[in-house]
């Protein structure tokens, strides 16, 4: 399911599904894992950022499922939510790109300096709003890339590459 808000009907959409129905979370936190990263603090759990929407926030499947593979959720404070996520968000709606990048790059370097090591960018919105050079997207993970990767993973495992 190709969409982070949708996946807060993951249990109910995917219920009786006659094939594997990948979850974007499971898959984000599966590939952090392989990454074998280190913690920025000596001591620390892995922080990983997330940058959303207050609903996919809300939704709080991110941070269960990142949870529960023992990384701290290092989420956007309120301040950070009203003056630079919702602007940002807005911009974009407004056909504003160049204020929403640099509303989003804002966001991020705020998850950044709070010692996330990476940062999901768990919006539909965001995705591909910062030109493929920016330096700040080598911190980022995009969700659907995960997705995919875990999805072809699975076809080329299931013996069906036809």
């Amino acid at each position: 399911m190709p969409c982070n808000v949708s996946h807060s009907w993951y249990e109910q959409v995917s219920e009786g599904c006659s094939v594997p129905f990948l979850h974007m979370a499971e898959c984000v936190a599966k590939e952090l894992k392989e990454a074998k990263l280190k913690p920025l603090e000596a001591g620390s759990p892995l922080r990983i950022g997330v940058l959303a929407t207050n609903a996919t926030i809300g939704a709080g499947f991110y941070k269960d499922k990142l949870q529960n593979e023992g990384f701290e959720i290092v989420l956007p404070d309120r301040a950070t939510m009203e003056h630079t996520v919702i602007p940002a968000i807005e911009a974009l709606n407004r056909k504003d790109m160049e204020g929403a990048c640099n509303l989003l790059r804002i966001a991020l370097q705020v998850l950044l300096v709070r010692a996330a090591n990476s940062v999901i960018l768990a919006s539909d919105d965001m995705r591909d709003l910062l030109p493929p050079d920016d330096p700040l997207l080598k911190k980022c993970i995009d969700p659907m890339d995960a997705l995919a990767r875990s999805t072809i993973k699975w076809v080329k495992s299931s013996g069906n590459n036809t």
